[in-house]
């Protein structure tokens, strides 16, 4: 199994320097994790009021992507992203200095808007200048970069909230700046021109006429393409599920097996560590097999590993149905983003890339109002096993989409 970084070293300039940008961002994304406990201990908000307000930027954050899909084609990648990374940048600093919770408020909304135009810019790049055939290995890379700088931010952010939040969050925003300074040296512009015309057939005794280059037809907007919502949905159903180790899981290690805390969050951290350490060499080595039957496998390990986590409430195998669940989002994720790249028409990839992504946003807002209840109702024995059957759908739908539309006569992004 080759190193990641030799693997990394291999992808094209441009690749690399996102891959950087994107680390140093992530190694200061403070905010969200900590934003709980910023608004109730710092202003001192009730739950009620904490619990909406931070639906509310989920709320942001799923426009944002969209939106951000639609800038991605319209104004380009690098544009989009520097938007999103200074503007996030400067907002998050003056959080950092708001003198009162009426200051704070709006600021957080505005950072909302902004911070998540840049995932799809970010992914429509990697489609952008990578082949097909190293897709999966540059979206791997890129997300080594998002749990390598989760892990260490995580550990950072911890013990800066409980010096002072107010540096906690400006340094959120100094590195987000640094990110749109990489960006601004180092990144240009990789938007695909629209379909250029070539000339058409010879008419005989006429001129050429101008017609459409050659090749698949389909779709030009990701809400009229019904196999590309097919896919989204199996990537929904797959996020519904594996934000439960966010949501359910905390409770079941605290509350029901009754460990601290950290024990949960050293588990859950785990899972970003190895991901960062084997998933780029993994998907490296798993280049000849085809692609959507290994992400349907890794949908039906991490439904085993969810399904499993009620048996026995010991450390030991909640740390046994983490390895599951991590060897199958190693297996699933990355794997389906280099297909919906493939699917998506180049003029459009940012769009098609910003729906994808938004079912993760979606299934992190729908996940705790319906998952959280039924695991009150049913308990431990009987919810995670439930879990399962909920996770079998996605695997199923993997297999169907392998079958009917990951064939290169009908990939209009694959190069």
């Amino acid at each position: 199994m080759e190193s990641p970084v030799k693997l990394v070293r291999r992808l094209p300039p441009t690749v690399q320097v996102l891959i950087l940008g994107t680390l140093v961002n992530k190694l200061g994304s403070f905010i969200f994790p900590f934003l709980s406990l910023v608004l109730s201990r710092e202003f001192a908000l009730p739950a009620g009021q904490v619990a909406g307000l931070m639906m509310a930027y989920g709320v942001g954050s799923l426009i944002s992507i969209v939106a951000g899909g639609e800038l991605t084609d319209r104004l380009g990648r690098r544009r989009t992203m520097l938007l999103s990374l200074a503007g996030s940048g400067v907002l998050a600093v003056a959080m950092g200095l708001a003198p009162s919770l009426q200051a704070f408020v709006p600021l957080l909304i505005g950072f909302s808007f902004l911070s998540d135009l840049y995932r799809p810019a970010s992914s429509a790049m990697i489609g952008d200048q990578l082949p097909s055939s190293e897709r999966a290995v540059g979206f791997a890379a890129l997300r080594l970069a998002v749990n390598l700088g989760f892990f260490v931010g995580m550990g950072l952010g911890g013990l800066l909230v409980d010096w002072s939040w107010r540096v906690m969050y400006v340094g959120d925003g100094l590195t987000t700046l640094a990110g749109a300074w990489i960006v601004h040296r180092h990144i240009r512009e990789t938007r695909p021109q629209p379909e250029v015309l070539r000339p058409g057939p010879v008419p005989a005794g006429g001129r050429p006429s101008a017609g459409p280059a050659p090749g698949p037809s389909g779709p030009r907007s990701p809400w009229q393409d019904r196999t590309f919502l097919v896919s989204c949905a199996a990537s929904f159903v797959f996020a519904l599920g594996f934000f439960t180790d966010f949501t359910v899981l905390p409770l079941t290690m605290t509350q029901s097996a009754g460990y601290p805390a950290w024990v949960f969050g050293l588990i859950v951290g785990l899972n970003g560590l190895l991901i960062a350490i084997f998933e780029v060499s993994i998907t490296a080595g798993l280049r000849r097999w085809r692609r959507l039957r290994v992400a349907a496998l890794g949908a039906l390990l991490t439904g085993v590993g969810f399904g499993l986590t009620g048996v026995f409430l010991h450390w030991s195998w909640f740390l046994v149905a983490s390895l599951l669940w991590t060897a199958g989002e190693i297996l699933a994720l990355p794997q389906h983003m280099a297909f919906a790249s493939d699917w998506a028409p180049p003029w459009a990839r940012g769009r098609y890339l910003a729906l994808h992504s938004a079912t993760w946003s979606l299934a992190a807002a729908v996940s705790p109002p319906l998952l959280l209840p039924l695991h009150a109702r049913l308990g431990e024995q009987h919810f995670w096993p439930l879990l399962f059957l909920l996770l079998l759908p996605a695997s199923g739908i993997l297999l169907w989409l392998d079958r009917r539309a990951d064939l290169p006569e009908r990939l209009r992004g694959r190069t």
